[in-house]
Formats: structure tokens, C-alpha cells, sequence
């Protein structure tokens, strides 16, 4: 039931993105098939395959070490390495493209001609640096969920490093890092700002194209319906790489041994690899906005985007709390039909936010017919341009985000609990406010807060739907952008950044005790 109520209010924009594409004529699709469309589906399964694989490589190796090792800046680290989360990745690009362009400031410090980022490998290079945080997030809490008496064991068996890791623990914490590999690939499958400006070919490039250039929505809607399927074969092989695997934290398994400690050069090299995905996702791209923004007289106030960002991400974390825990329920049930449905839901945040705008504005206002229907229009409008509009295509848009913590969360709560408390007389809403909540608190407070971070980077849906007197530093600093006016961009997109990363370090906070 649980399933179903989801899947009919937030999988309506996906419905009515089907019914969209039906309504066109095909032509453009046609001559899109017979011209480019191989070349935009490799791009976008390349980049996605590409980014996931180096974003769960960056994830897990700094997971693995600041969890197993004990070295100078351990502590530190574990707050540090989430942080290029909070920044943009159209913000990075624009950043990166600029410190490695020809002549560039950095080229003339340093003396040295470097690759400029650019085309699939740059484009894969930003994706994976500024959302590694998935893997690492995940991968952790994971980690230190089971504690370190399983590695401790397999060592004094005599395993090696190596082998402990590739036998005990990469096993152990596998469905999580499925789980965050495949929100990297489907944050990837919907970027079109990174992907544009770095001139890579992706199937959302060509939506966005056919929508703008062409005018033709029913024509991007029909290439948003091979991203789709594309968005389920992500999900579906995450699944499969899970399995029905699932882990929960018994009383021994929970147990806290030292901590290996590293000295010499091999502290150094643990330290070295905490260090490089800050640098690059972070550190370089904001310390280059920081330079231009010094540089540059701010064009005006940029309080009223600020007030907006916040307001918008505050309510929607809220919302994504609720309705991740929900499916999250939902999918424990085991029921077939309600997985089927939670994962269409899912589907929704390979859709970019640009075509996803638009099959909001389509539900909303058939929505709107049948409320003008049943009050004889005596309520205020809901369709697009309205805070209830944005609040809609957040919660449908990043659904998974939201959905994927919360399941994991769940994951390791025993069954035998459930099974408990039903024979003791609880009903499924008493079971999951007294026991799923409490038990899995840390999980769903993430998934709140990574909606609510994506939601201040998100800009294509915020353009579409916002309200004329709505504005957000995420659009602030687009506008400047387009006018290639980055220096002006810098302002607002470090205000950006000052917002985000206390909201990603606040993750941190958010995990089981080490």
C-alpha cells in the first residue's frame, strides 16, 4: 500500500513524461537515432560507468583507511573528505576549466603546460572527485557498523592486507558501496551544466537541445525515455550486485578493536590519499573562486538568494525524511509489487532536472483540472511558478538520494524485531516509529540532509518552476555564468559552497560511534 501511495504521487511526473513522449510524432527521435544517438548513448553510459567506477575507487580506499588505520589527521580527515560534496559540479567545472585552460594563472605559477579539462576524461574527472562522498559516506558507516574483529581475525589467520580486505571486508560492505556507486552514476546520467560546458555528447545534452533548440518537449521527452530505461538498468545491476546479501551488527560483530597504527612513509601515503580527493574536489576549484571573487566588485545583494536556497533545502530535507523512511519500510515488507513500485520512483533521478521541470508542469496541471474540478476553482493555482511546484520536482527528482540511505539504514535492522513486536500486538506504524526510527536514526538524518544539499546545487527544475520573486545562489551564479561572466559567478557560488559544506560536515555526526 505503502509502495503504491508513492509510486502514484511521486512516479506521476515519470508517467506523465511517458504520456509526453507518446504525443510526439517521432521525427526528431528519428533523425536523432539515424544521426547521433548511438554517439549521445556511449557518451552517457561511458561517463556514468567511468565516474562511478573512479568515484567508488577514491570512496572506498579513503573509507578503508581512516576507518582500519590509526595516523596523524585521522580524525580530521573524516570530517574533510566529504566536504567536495557540497560543491557544484557545474561550479567545479567552470573552476578547473579555467586553472587548466592554456596561459592560465596556475600554468604561469607553476610552470608547467597542463592537460585542460575537457571532454569525457574531464568531465569524468569533476563527477568523481565531487561525488566520491557517496561511496565514502556510505562505506564507512557501513565499516564501522560491523566493527574491526572480523579484519583483526582474518590477519591473525594470516591474511595479508590485501587479502583481509578483498576477503573480509569489501564483502562485508558491498550493498553499500552498490548503493553509492549507483547514486554517482545516476547523478551523472542527469547532469547537463558539467557535460555542456565541457562539450560531452550525453543523452541529456540532446533532451535539453531538442527542448531548447528544437522547441520540441515531446521530442526531448522521448530521448528523457532511453535515459529512464538507462536510469533502471543502473538500478537493477546495483540490485544484482547486492544480491541478497544483507548484514546486520550482532553483539561481537559491533565490537571496536585498536585501530592499525601507521608511522613513517606509510603514514605519509595514508595521509597523501586523504588528501589528493580534497585538493581536487574542493580545495583547488574554491580557492580559485575565491581569487576571482576577491578580484571582482559583487554586482549586488545576494540575500534574497540566500534566504531562498535556504528555505527550499530546509523543507525539503524534512519532506525527504519522510518519504525515504517510508519506502524504505515499504521495500522491508519484501512485497514484489511495492519493490516494483519504490524502484520506478527511484528511476526519477537519472531524469535531468530540465525534463523533469517539464513532466511536473505536465502532472500539475492535470493535478490543477481536477482540483479546479472537485472546488469549482476556488483554491489558488499549484501548477508551475509556485513553491509547491519546486517542493514536488525535488522530492520525485531525488527520491533515490533519499530512499537508498534510509534502505540501507534499515538493512541492518534484525527482522527478528519486526517479527517481535507484530506478536507482541505492535501494528506496522507503532513498529516503525518505536523500533525502525530510533535504530536507524543515523540513515535517515543523512538521507534528509544529502536531499537537502542537493537541493541548494540543484538548477535546471529551481529556473523552470521557481517563482518570479524566488531566487537561489545556485541561479545566481548560472546567470553570471551564461553571460561568461565568472568572476561575478564567484560570489554566490562561494556563499554556496560557506552554506553546503557546514550542512555535509554535519553528516559526520550522523554515523555509528567509532
Amino acid at each position: 500500500m505503502l509502495g503504491a501511495l508513492l509510486a502514484a504521487v511521486f512516479g506521476l511526473p515519470l508517467l506523465a513524461l511517458l504520456v509526453l513522449a507518446a504525443s510526439g510524432s517521432g521525427e526528431y527521435l528519428a533523425h536523432i537515432a539515424s544521426t547521433r544517438l548511438t554517439e549521445f548513448s556511449r557518451s552517457s553510459a561511458l561517463l556514468a560507468i567511468l565516474s562511478g567506477a573512479v568515484a567508488a575507487i577514491i570512496g572506498v580506499s579513503c573509507a578503508w583507511i581512516v576507518t582500519r588505520f590509526e595516523f596523524a589527521g585521522r580524525k580530521l580527515f573524516e570530517w574533510l573528505l566529504i566536504l567536495p560534496l557540497a560543491m557544484p559540479g557545474y561550479v567545479a567545472a567552470y573552476s578547473w576549466y579555467a586553472l587548466t585552460a592554456p596561459g592560465s594563472r596556475l600554468e604561469q605559477l607553476i610552470g608547467i603546460d597542463l592537460p585542460t579539462v575537457s571532454g569525457i576524461a574531464g568531465a569524468a574527472f569533476i563527477f568523481a572527485f565531487t561525488l566520491y562522498p557517496y561511496v565514502f559516506l556510505l562505506a564507512r558507516n557501513s565499516l564501522e557498523a560491523h566493527g574491526r574483529l572480523s579484519w583483526d581475525v582474518a590477519r591473525s589467520l594470516g591474511a595479508g592486507p590485501w587479502q583481509a580486505f578483498a576477503k573480509v571486508g569489501l564483502p562485508l560492505i558491498w550493498p553499500a558501496v552498490a548503493a553509492g556507486t549507483a547514486l554517482v552514476a545516476m547523478e551523472v546520467l542527469a547532469d547537463y551544466g558539467v557535460a555542456d560546458f565541457l562539450g560531452v555528447s550525453t543523452l541529456t545534452v540532446g533532451i535539453v537541445r531538442a527542448w531548447s533548440s528544437f522547441g520540441d518537449p515531446a521530442a526531448a521527452a522521448q530521448i528523457a525515455v532511453i535515459l529512464l530505461f538507462g536510469a533502471l538498468i543502473f538500478l537493477g545491476v546495483e540490485r544484482g550486485a547486492r544480491g541478497r546479501r544483507q548484514f546486520v551488527s550482532g553483539e561481537a560483530e559491533g565490537l571496536q578493536s585498536a585501530r592499525t597504527p601507521l608511522s613513517g612513509a606509510n603514514s605519509l601515503a595514508a595521509i597523501l590519499v586523504c588528501v589528493i580527493p580534497i585538493t581536487l574536489g574542493l580545495v583547488a576549484p574554491a580557492a580559485n573562486l575565491a581569487w576571482l571573487a576577491i578580484e571582482t566588485q559583487p554586482a549586488r545583494s545576494i540575500m534574497a538568494a540566500v534566504q531562498g536556497t535556504a528555505l527550499l533545502a530546509t523543507t525539503s530535507g524534512l519532506l525527504a525524511i519522510i518519504i525515504g523512511l517510508t519506502a524504505a519500510f515499504a521495500l522491508r515488507s519484501g512485497r514484489p509489487a511495492a519493490t516494483a513500485a519504490i524502484r520506478f520512483v527511484q528511476a526519477g533521478y537519472a531524469v535531468p532536472g530540465a525534463v523533469a521541470a517539464i513532466a511536473i508542469l505536465a502532472a500539475l496541471v492535470v493535478i490543477q483540472a481536477g482540483v479546479n474540478w472537485m472546488t469549482g476553482g476556488a483554491i489558488l493555482t499549484i501548477t508551475g511558478g509556485s513553491i509547491f511546484a519546486l517542493l514536488f520536482a525535488y522530492q520525485a527528482r531525488f527520491a533515490a538520494v533519499a530512499i537508498l540511505p534510509c534502505e540501507s539504514a534499515l538493512g541492518k535492522v534484525r527482522r527478528e524485531l519486526d517479527e517481535a513486536a507484530r506478536n507482541l500486538g505492535a501494528t506496522p506504524r507503532q513498529v516503525l516509529a518505536r523500533i525502525h526510527v530510533p535504530l536507524a536514526a543515523s540513515g535517515v538524518a543523512t538521507a534528509g540532509l544529502l536531499v537537502g544539499i542537493e537541493v541548494m546545487k540543484e538548477l535546471p527544475a529551481t529556473m523552470i518552476l521557481r517563482p518570479f520573486d524566488l531566487e537561489t545562489l545556485a541561479v545566481a551564479a548560472h546567470n553570471y555564468a551564461s553571460d561568461e561572466r565568472l568572476a561575478q559567478a564567484a560570489l554566490p557560488a562561494l556563499v554556496l559552497l560557506a552554506i553546503c559544506v557546514p550542512a555535509t560536515a554535519a553528516l559526520n555526526l550522523l554515523r555509528p560511534n567509532a
